[in-house]
């Protein structure tokens, strides 16, 4: 994929020690050290890609019926519905980017990304017996301020504690909120934003909305709005923070 104008970006699987691993068993006479396969590399202005955990459930299904389509009408109908799919999701994250500028030029205005990653079991093991014995199941809510060079925060539990559902998002947003703010003084304005996907069981729902309500009567914001995201498109900082947690703990002994 292409990322910068001149700058090529490869998978976000690889690494440089992977690929000259690889180029060594392609090529098993060559005397190259990795030093000097790094330098190579450096030089060609190569880099490895964000990674990404998401896709989109539309998009396959659209490609599987495409690829399924026997007339040149019903591809036009698919090639359409695809179309305007896209659109959404360009516009959603259009939006965003528009959000985090202005967030970035006026401190009163603050926007957020949240997520929930797919379930973690613990033990991490590989072998078949983990297949048929119990593991523990851990949940992660990530909370990314955006238009801030901030880490995101990473809200982590096991099912021993909690669920995963609508409560345990709101009771986040809730520590979360009232640990970065301070109540407003009289006249002050704070505008908060927040995006996410349209899972009704966890973010798309009243409870969340009633959250919201409740920051604005104790004076933590003058004013809240909720955004959602076309899943699968959403392009959200904390789907390539899960890919990354994801990548280094299967990298991890």
């Amino acid at each position: 994929m292409k990322g910068d104008v001149e700058r090529e970006y490869l998978s976000p699987d690889l690494n440089l020690l992977r690929m000259f691993r690889l180029y060594k068993e392609k090529n098993p006479t060559s005397t190259a050290k990795f030093w000097l396969y790094r330098d190579i590399f450096k030089q060609q202005n190569l880099s490895f890609g964000q990674p990404r955990s998401d896709t989109c459930a539309k998009c396959d299904a659209l490609f599987s019926k495409l690829t399924a389509a026997t007339s040149d009408g019903e591809r036009l109908k698919i090639a359409a519905e695809s179309e305007l799919h896209h659109r959404k999701a360009e516009k959603a994250y259009t939006q965003l980017q528009a959000d985090t500028e202005w967030a970035k030029a006026n401190d009163d205005c603050h926007v957020i990304c949240i997520d929930m990653q797919g379930v973690v079991f613990t033990p991490n093991l590989t072998h078949s017996n983990v297949y048929y014995q119990r593991q523990l199941a851990n949940y992660n809510l990530c909370i990314q301020e955006m238009g801030t060079d901030d880490p995101p925060t990473m809200c982590l539990w096991h099912e021993g504690i909690a669920h995963r559902g609508s409560i345990e998002v709101a009771s986040c947003l809730l520590k979360w909120a009232e640990t970065s703010f301070t109540p407003l003084v009289q006249a002050k304005e704070r505008k908060f934003i927040v995006y996410s996907d349209r899972c009704c069981g966890q973010n798309n729902n009243w409870r969340v909305l009633n959250l919201m309500a409740l920051l604005v009567s104790r004076g933590y914001f003058s004013q809240m709005e909720q955004k959602f995201v076309v899943s699968g498109h959403s392009f959200l900082p904390c789907d390539r923070s899960f890919a990354t947690l994801d990548k280094r703990r299967k990298a991890a002994p």
